[in-house]
């Protein structure tokens, strides 16, 4: 029996060939067993060796043009800015991303990326600095320039470490200026605290500072005549906010006896004083104030706004008085008058939390124009209050509010003098009365609202009411008595 196999190439055959094995089928199962096989017998047939490489032959004819494959997809590269410090680069750089167009939108979505491909361009380092060069030659004397900025009479005071340090630096300032002419004094944004000691204005300073929220000048001062801004004549306050936080007694923010001394746009508040708290206290004050804000709020006597002998006028501005306790000997006034003439227009005046609230005590002449004023809580809650003068009240509303008693409006005089109040296109509530007339006392309303009785004092056979086109809240007419 003869058995053929592939001979691997190797030193019998070195290019491989065939194995003949030749043996006799002892066993007659028709296969060659491995111990029937006659190894003297077995021959192989080689293959050739592989010739030399022919000449090239003649190039045959072109083929013909395969189907076009399809189109391949774009490699996109995306730049963006790489942080300072982010890890990547010390100084920041340029991050390149790339990775395949898969949706083909011409964008390198986030998807798309290949991380692989992520690479940096960072900028270089600062370098230590070189050595100092040579000193140049001088160059050609430039052209003139324009004017600078030159202040002749300002001074810029600047916040220091701490307000106390501020404080002093404005007092400085203030106390360096004694020549009588006019100066601002520009105060920039900070605290300036000044201790125990008021703040002196000098004749012709306006003392400006960088705005209600931002300049804030404040004191712990208890004196029933001086307050942390002590005003002066021709001197000017504005763009600021005075503060006393009392401590004592007494509390006041802003004192003067000058009638020229002036403020505009200002807020001052007063708080701590155990016996009085006073926002503004003005004397003998001539002239306009206008966008004021003045607060103050105390266990004893609380009162925004005090004019004494004033011919004045108080524009677009607001007064709060807030009394901590109800005891019977506590008073809170938002505007007090007294002796003299003062116009309000345009003004919110509230007060509360004492025993006794007047949004407005009038002792002396007042006109109200566009008013809103306001005396809430405690045993007695009135709107307006007149004495020893006149009032005269247009397009206002005049508003007391108290479980005990409320008035709108309220008058008392301890003379026989006549006295005018004179209400116009109002609107005048108070649980009690709306109107108090007391003896002497001459009431004219027109076109008003009067929420609650107008009501004459008891006893009273000496003044009057003259009323015309008068309703109640129900917009029925409403008599005088």
């Amino acid at each position: 029996m003869v058995l053929t196999a592939t001979e691997s190439p190797g030193v019998a055959c070195p290019a491989g060939g065939v194995r003949f094995v030749v043996g006799t089928d002892a066993n007659r199962n028709g296969s060659l067993d491995d111990a029937e096989i006659d190894s003297s017998l077995t021959r192989l047939v080689c293959n050739g060796v592989q010739g030399p490489k022919g000449d090239t032959g003649t190039q045959g004819d072109k083929g013909d043009t395969g189907t076009a494959g399809a189109s391949g997809l774009s490699t996109l590269v995306a730049n963006s800015d790489e942080p300072v410090g982010g890890g990547n680069c010390v100084a920041g750089g340029t991050r390149m991303e790339a990775g395949l167009d898969a949706n083909r939108n011409g964008t390198l979505d986030e998807g798309e990326l290949n991380v692989s491909l992520t690479r940096f361009v960072c900028n270089g380092q600062h370098g230590l600095n070189g050595l100092k060069g040579d000193k140049g030659d001088a160059g050609p004397q430039g052209e003139k320039g324009d004017p600078g900025v030159m202040y002749v009479r300002t001074k810029v005071v600047s916040p220091g470490t701490t307000p106390a340090t501020s404080g002093t630096a404005l007092r400085a300032a203030i106390d360096s200026i004694a020549d009588g002419k006019t100066w601002l004094v520009k105060v920039e944004p900070g605290v300036y605290d000044l201790g125990s000691l008021p703040l002196q204005l000098r004749p012709g300073i306006h003392l400006q500072g960088s705005g209600e929220n931002s300049t804030l000048v404040r004191a712990s001062i208890s004196s029933t005549s001086v307050g942390t801004v002590m005003g002066t004549a021709n001197s000017e306050l504005s763009s600021l906010t005075v503060e006393n936080i009392g401590g004592g007694s007494d509390s006041i923010a802003i004192y003067s006896e000058a009638p020229s001394f002036t403020f505009h746009d200002i807020v001052a508040t007063a708080r701590g004083g155990s016996a009085a708290s006073f926002g503004i206290v003005l004397k003998k004050a001539q002239g306009s104030f206008s966008n004021v804000r003045a607060i103050a709020s105390s266990s004893g006597y609380a009162s925004g706004f005090q004019c004494f002998s004033c011919t004045a006028n108080l524009l677009e501005s607001y007064a709060e008085a807030n009394g901590d306790t109800l005891t019977a000997s506590t008073q809170a006034m938002g505007i007090y008058t007294s002796n003299g003439t003062v116009y309000l227009r345009n003004v919110t005046s509230n007060a509360n939390g004492a025993h006794f609230n007047w949004g407005v005590y009038a002792d002396g002449n007042v006109s109200l124009v566009n008013v809103e004023a306001q005396g809430s809580g405690g045993t007695k809650g009135i709107g307006l209050f007149v004495g020893e003068g006149n009032g005269n009240v247009r397009n206002s509303v005049l508003t007391g509010t108290s479980p005990t008693e409320s008035q709108g409006i309220s008058s008392s005089t301890s003379g026989t003098t006549t006295r005018f109040i004179t209400v116009q296109n109002s609107i005048v509530t108070g649980g009690f009365a709306s109107i108090w007339r007391a003896q002497y006392f001459d009431v004219r309303i027109g076109q008003s609202q009067l929420n609650g009785p107008p009501l004459p004092g008891a006893g009273d056979t000496t003044g009057k009411y003259t009323c015309f086109g008068n309703y109640d809240g129900n917009f029925g007419p409403v008599s005088c008595l």
